[in-house]
């Protein structure tokens, strides 16, 4: 059945391109018509009437862990190489114990569901999740309705060895989640995550860019962080993270580096010149005190941006709205300058960027293109008034301001209220799971420490 917004008092098609008092028909999964659309059919659609509201295209959150979900709250007080040890090594070491030696990915269907549904709530249409891949966080965004990008984490040195797989295993398990999900399901895909260079070996660098190209896939993977991370590459290859990725081919305009914080002039230089984009992610440079990434120099050179949240261990949400408004500010201030970074550059870095990046058909309102779209209340005194609605929207809107979310045409959340899964029963099924795997992990790491 085809949907149609009526009579929005906003449509956002883009950052630049706004109409008032339009109309949005979906047909099947895409955006059929923008502006006035003609009501003979209107008894068979199903309509949501529009009236102060604003149609914006849904966000993409670009590099997410998903499986931190679980560790919200958690330690601010440690340096970046510590905090893995303190905080994500534990909860790692419970889920490959349950998963690897039990054969139990439950746990995955939790955090899948937990997090999905605080993104839905968000305005996020579609996510990517490193690290922690299973089958059951699929079957948790199929079962929920969201769009997910599966990036296949693969690491054979630096971590703790109780964390590793043989490099074999490593490679088999990742091909057959290719495999099954890849193109499988209309809502799921997967790219190749070589997590970043001081976690992969050469060989597993190489073969993950040679699988990528084989599978016609993206790749995603860490770059220059933290100054340890910049130190440890160069001190072990002779060049910069970025300049070492590129010197092994992996950066193309399929790639997704993210962070990237210490670069150099030469970095963004390849950066630019391979059409690789750059995945920023504010709030968790911040909370891990690895520093602010030149995002207003990247953009001026031509490097495409998208924008994330990272895992909710660093960040301690999923809030796509919060992290386009920290965008927005962060650089005004580094830079002290008020241009260097407005609203419009960061909602787009938050939509439509993200979308190209990962090779999704939206992030744009635009008949033919798939209907991954929020509807946002204004009618809330924080919104009011709105002189300027996508500043309004960048500087004033909260996610609990979203009322409305649609993936592929489908309504997966609507006036507030989840449509396809009992959200009290999941919520409160992964909140108990998150707890035990927290213990759990709190033991193993110690007894094994």
């Amino acid at each position: 059945m085809a949907i149609l917004i009526e009579r929005a008092e906003y449509v956002v098609r883009d950052a630049e391109r706004i109409e008032r008092d339009a109309d949005v028909l979906i047909e099947g999964e895409r955006i059929a018509q923008v502006g006035r659309v003609a009501r003979e059919n209107k008894s068979a659609w199903t309509v949501i009437d529009g009236r102060g509201r604003a149609v914006i295209p849904g966000f993409v959150n670009a590099h997410a862990h998903l499986y931190q979900s679980f560790l919200k709250g958690l330690r601010d007080d440690v340096p970046f190489v510590e905090w893995n040890d303190a905080t994500l090594f534990p909860m790692a070491r419970a889920i490959h114990q349950e998963y690897r030696a039990e054969g139990n990915d439950a746990g995955g269907y939790h955090w899948g569901i937990l997090s999905a549904l605080e993104m839905i709530r968000g305005g996020v249409t579609c996510a990517v999740d490193m690290n922690m891949n299973m089958d059951s966080v699929m079957r948790a965004w199929r079962d929920v309705g969201m769009r997910g990008v599966s990036a296949l984490a693969v690491v054979d040195r630096w971590i703790p060895k109780v964390l590793l797989r043989d490099l074999e295993t490593t490679k088999t398990e990742t091909l057959r989640l290719i495999r099954s999900w890849h193109n499988v399901h209309s809502r799921i895909t997967v790219v190749i995550a070589p997590s970043t260079p001081f976690l992969c070996s050469r060989e597993l660098l190489e073969w993950s860019r040679d699988t990528a190209a084989e599978w016609g896939i993206g790749l995603q993977i860490h770059l220059s962080e933290s100054r340890y991370e910049v130190d440890l590459i160069r001190k072990e290859t002779g060049f910069t993270p970025i300049a070492y990725a590129h010197n092994l081919r992996l950066l193309n305009s399929k790639t997704t580096a993210v962070h990237c914080v210490h670069v150099t002039h030469a970095d963004i230089d390849i950066l630019a010149e391979t059409k690789t984009t750059v995945v920023h992610c504010p709030k968790s440079n911040l909370k891990l005190a690895n520093g602010f990434a030149p995002i207003p120099k990247m953009l001026a050179r031509g490097v495409p941006v998208a924008l994330a949240t990272d895992g909710a261990a660093s960040n301690d949400s999923l809030d796509m709205l919060e992290e386009t408004r920290l965008a927005a500010l962060l650089h005004k201030g580094v830079a002290e300058d008020a241009t260097a970074m407005t609203a419009r550059h960061a909602f787009r870095m938050a939509t439509e960027n993200g979308a190209r990046a990962l090779g999704i058909d939206a992030g744009t309102l635009e008949p033919g293109k798939l209907a991954d779209l929020a509807i946002i209340n204004l009618e809330r005194p924080h919104l009011m008034p709105a002189h300027d609605i996508l500043n309004t929207l960048v500087y004033c809107a909260k996610s609990s301001d979203v009322e409305t979310t649609i993936i592929g045409g489908e309504i997966v959340m609507r006036d507030g209220v989840i449509q396809n899964v009992d959200e009290r029963a999941a919520m409160r099924d992964a909140a108990r799971y998150g707890v035990h795997l927290f213990e759990r992990g709190k033991d193993l790491w110690r007894d094994e420490r």
